[in-house]
């Protein structure tokens, strides 16, 4: 896993223009301010994105399946034969329909609580909004910005996207456990607008 450690204590960096995985250079100075607020963000998006387009944001779940691990995940505490969930949410707008974002997530399930392992098992709400509903004091550390110019052809999540997107990867901990891994992508130029 790639470590950067963009916005660990700033919403700030003053070197502005990052490398990403894609080989391209994204100057973050010229993203539109809120998508720089949600890449920092260090709450639920969701409710950033309700309160920003006001209206209710539903968390679709597309992709949410349990798997036994065959090799440890890099960022999370897990072994071989450990289980986790592998979810993939959208994010869309109730009375719009526009899709504000989508996120792919593996969810180590031994640092979490039952009760939260079965409501992320049964997709009931977005991860962000079960972990605050419960109360739970966690922690986002994000290690990854991303920039990707085109919607990979063969990526059946990104492809309910727009061309150009912003990707932002962090680590959620819980009682200092790395417990998630969340990927969160945004097509840019719905945030233009």
């Amino acid at each position: 896993m790639s470590e950067k450690s963009y916005f660990r204590s700033s919403g700030y960096v003053a070197e502005h223009i990052i490398p990403t995985d894609s080989g391209k250079s994204l100057n973050l100075a010229d993203l539109p301010p809120f998508l720089r607020t949600l890449l920092v963000a260090d709450g639920t998006v969701t409710k950033a994105l309700e309160a920003w387009f006001w209206e209710p944001v539903k968390v679709t779940p597309l992709h949410n399946k349990l798997e036994l691990l065959t090799a440890p995940i890099d960022g999370l505490e897990v072994d071989r034969g450990d289980r986790v969930l592998q979810r993939e949410v959208v994010l869309r707008g109730g009375d719009t329909d526009r899709i504000y974002a989508c996120a792919r997530s593996t969810v180590s399930l031994k640092h979490l609580p039952q009760k939260i392992c079965v409501a992320l098992e049964e997709g009931r709400i977005g991860i962000g909004g079960l972990l605050r509903e419960q109360g739970f004091e966690t922690y986002r550390d994000i290690f990854n910005i991303n920039y990707l110019p085109e919607t990979p052809a063969d990526d059946s999540l990104l492809s309910l996207l727009s061309s150009e997107i912003i990707s932002r990867s962090y680590r959620i901990r819980v009682s200092g456990n790395p417990a998630i891994i969340v990927t969160e992508y945004f097509p840019v130029q719905l945030y233009r607008k």
